[in-house]
């Protein structure tokens, strides 16, 4: 049966959308950040030394954007420094793992892998920033991702209709039995404002709904 190029281009369309607003809910979510964190004197030096070296954290403080599942609290990070890692081939070969590890923050998308390309994208991993339709990736290795042993933030974001709270939000619920099944997990929800805005971010740049 010959391929439908209509169907091709929708489905490479649909993808290119998902990465970009993924990288969108990224960066907002690192600018939050970013604003509430330690940074060097106005007019110090940016060095290695300072960059890896381990400093002392000021209190966390909540970013309101993004609440637990299911409790609803405001995620509570503060990062000096963030390793922000692509979920790209590209990494394939960069042996950067090493100075990746040394990041007080690491930051990762959806379920990129780490076991068995450590010396690339390092072992550690600091926060995940998932799509709605990653989250099924996550739940085929939930132990894996979810388990005692596993202390990520995981920061799920998605539309309102798969998000919803109601009972009706087929993602949400998804979540929500796996923070039942994992108490320890930590997953947290971008809030209906905040995705308002990461949509509103995503029209101004590319001028799509």
């Amino acid at each position: 049966m010959a391929h439908n190029p209509l169907a091709k281009h929708l489905e490479f369309t649909q993808r290119k959308s998902l990465i970009a607003t993924s990288l969108i809910v990224v960066v907002s979510l690192f600018v939050v950040v970013v604003n509430f964190s330690q940074m060097p004197d106005f007019g110090q030096t940016f060095s290695n030394h300072w960059m890896f070296s381990k400093q002392s954290y000021k209190a966390f403080k909540p970013h309101l954007g993004y609440v637990s599942i299911p409790k609803q609290e405001p995620l509570k990070l503060n990062c000096e420094l963030c390793s922000i890692v692509s979920s790209s081939g590209q990494m394939l070969g960069q042996a950067a793992g090493a100075q990746i590890d040394r990041s007080p923050c690491i930051w990762r998308m959806n379920n990129a892998p780490t076991r068995g390309f450590e010396n690339d994208v390092g072992r550690r991993t600091t926060l995940r920033v998932v799509s709605h339709t990653s989250v099924p990736l996550l739940l085929q290795k939930p132990q894996h991702f979810f388990g005692q042993g596993n202390d990520t933030l995981y920061v799920v974001w998605g539309p309102l209709r798969n998000m919803r709270k109601d009972g009706k939000g087929i993602v949400y619920n998804m979540l929500r039995q796996a923070s039942e099944n994992y108490p320890h997990a930590r997953i947290y929800a971008t809030t209906e404002d905040r995705m308002n805005y990461c949509d509103m971010v995503f029209k101004k740049e590319t001028g799509k709904d």
